[in-house]
Order: C-alpha cells, then structure tokens, then sequence
C-alpha cells in the first residue's frame, strides 16, 4: 500500500458510521483516497455520488474494486455480508476493517474462510460531528503501514487511540457507548432545571457548553479529576451538598454497573457472531 497510490476504499453499508467516516475523509481533503460504497439501501448512497463517491451496485463490486474495506453494517449482518464475498471469491490480497461491536479480527477471517488482514475500530457516534472518538486494533496481518493509513480514516472524523483486540470490548463501555450515558445526564440536568423554573430558551445550549467547557478542563488542566472535584466542592456550599447526593445514591457504582453490562454484552455478541 504506497504513499504514492491512490488507496481504493470501500464501505459495505451506509448508516452513520460509513456517513461519518466518509463526510470526515471529504472534509480533510485527503487525496490519498477514492472512495466507493455500496448498500442494499441504494437511496443512502446516492447523495454521495455528487461528492465524488462511487457507488456499487453489489457489495461484491465494491470488494472487488477496493484495496480496503470498511465492514459498515450491523453484527448480524456480518455473516450475510462476509459469505457473499467469499463466495464471489472475495479475501485474498483485501484489507478489511470491521466497525461492528463484539465482531474480532478472528471472525471475520473464519466468515470469509481466508486469513486476511483486519483491522478492528470501535467508533462512536459524535464522528457525525466530527468530534468522534475510535479506539482501533489489529491482527498479526496487518503491517504497520497500513495499520497508519487505516488509523488516519478514522482521525480525520476525531481522535484515536490504540489498543490490543483483547481490550476492544471493554473500550465500548469508555468512549463508543459512553455518549448515550451523557445525553441521560444532560437530559436529567435539563429537565430538572425546567422543572425548578428554568425556562431560558437557551437553557440546553448552556448546559451542553457546560459540558464542553467541563471536557476540556479535564483534558487540558494541569489538575486531575479528584482535584478539578475539590476546586468545584467549596466546603459548606452548593456544589458540595450536590456531589454528596451523588455519592450517596452510589453514581460512580452505578456507572461501573453499567459499564460492565455494556462489555458483557460485547462479549455475548462476539460468541454469537
């Protein structure tokens, strides 16, 4: 895979993610690829023909054309997705990336019935805002070259960071379905403060720039987070009362509960898939 070639990409499937990752590439205008999609929602891909996308008409076509394929479609669809291609005698000389919680490396290797090299991302949704947030791994396959270039579609939509496959299930509880568990959060905030007469009609926009304002404290400040916690807590006062509240009711447990059922049904859904 050189420096010096246009990279064939293709993506099976044209939900969000494929939407995200493709607005991202189109934004930074990396010339280092030519994209391509294929779906069985053809109306999904149609809009991105005027950007320069190519449409397939058949996943096949577009494995076919593509010297890396992005695997954008749901677990379940994996096997339909990965026994077609095999079929049409697709593996061999491709590099495959999966999206897909729970789907190793290994199994998208034993679907196509050929060792391939794969590259595994756990992405999240904020990618639509160009804010994402993927965590990616690799096989034994994959040479570090193209691991690099694999690495740069998904920086072009956020951040990255790498990992070993063994910790991709657990990652999905931290940063792919972690957004869902601040909107809750936001959403608590907002509709108490409405409740308490609240009624400003920028209400949501401030608390989200609370949110982002909090974020980048806790990136950039010198402090760490139990100290940021203090410099908030003034003895006696407001916050302080409210963080006992949490405290009490077991917030940071509860989190751990969740977080733990996220990457055991990570786990379910890799032995199923």
């Amino acid at each position: 895979m050189s420096e010096n070639k246009k990279l064939h990409l293709a993506f099976i499937g044209a939900g969000n993610m494929a939407q995200a990752m493709i607005a991202g590439l189109l934004r930074t205008g990396d010339e280092t690829f030519t994209l391509g999609i294929s779906s069985r929602t053809r109306a999904k891909c149609e809009p991105l023909a005027a950007s320069g996308v190519t449409v397939f008409e058949t996943n096949a076509d577009a494995a076919r054309w593509a010297d890396m394929i992005v695997l954008a479609v749901k677990p379940q669809q994996y096997e339909t997705v990965l026994s077609d291609l095999r079929n049409a005698g697709i593996g061999a000389g491709k590099v495959f990336v999966s999206i897909a919680a729970g789907v190793s490396c290994a199994s998208v290797c034993r679907q196509l019935g050929a060792e391939v090299p794969v590259v595994r991302a756990m992405p999240n949704t904020p990618m639509l805002m160009g804010m994402g947030s993927t965590a990616i791994s690799r096989n034994a396959l994959v040479t570090d070259d193209v691991f690099a270039v694999a690495e740069r579609i998904f920086a072009a939509s956020g951040k990255t960071m790498v990992l070993e496959e063994d910790r991709m299930n657990a990652v999905i509880a931290a940063t792919g379905s972690a957004p869902a568990y601040l909107y809750l959060i936001i959403k608590a905030i907002n509709d108490e403060a409405r409740r308490e007469g609240v009624d400003a009609p920028a209400l949501l926009e401030n608390i989200c720039q609370m949110v982002r304002g909090a974020a980048e404290m806790a990136e950039h400040s010198p402090d760490n987070l139990d100290t940021l916690i203090k410099k908030v807590c003034s003895p006696g006062g407001t916050t302080e009362r409210a963080m006992n509240v949490l405290y009490e009711r077991g917030l940071p447990g509860i989190l751990a509960e969740a977080m733990q059922a996220c990457t055991d049904r990570a786990e379910e859904l890799g032995r199923q898939y």
